[in-house]
């Protein structure tokens, strides 16, 4: 779909590449959660941009909380690295080479 849990112990998914040009998943609590990325292909792919609900969106993963409000994920995918996307410190997920001692 396009993300996975990366660390035990937090709720953050990192997001990668998602497999199918669209998904459509029906949580438990009514809410709905749609991952399209319609230029998906062999070539395309990269993320090139994100959405989240209709805003760009920077960050290289996306927390359990975010996606159990219902969400709309909109992948533009290219077939090339987006070099500039997900490259502030903010935009990495929780790691524990970088929590503090």
């Amino acid at each position: 779909m396009g993300f996975y849990p990366v660390c035990p112990g937090t709720d953050q998914y990192v997001l990668g590449a998602p497999l199918f040009k669209k998904v459509t998943v029906k949580l438990e609590n009514g809410k709905t959660l749609t991952i399209n990325a319609p230029a998906n292909s062999a070539q395309n792919r990269y993320i090139g941009a994100l959405s989240v609900n209709g805003k760009v969106y920077n960050s290289t993963w996306l927390s359990h909380k975010e996606l159990l409000t219902g969400a709309r994920l909109d992948f533009q995918m290219t077939d090339k690295a987006n070099t500039l996307r997900g490259t502030s410190m903010g935009d990495a997920p929780y790691s524990f080479s970088s929590a503090k001692k």
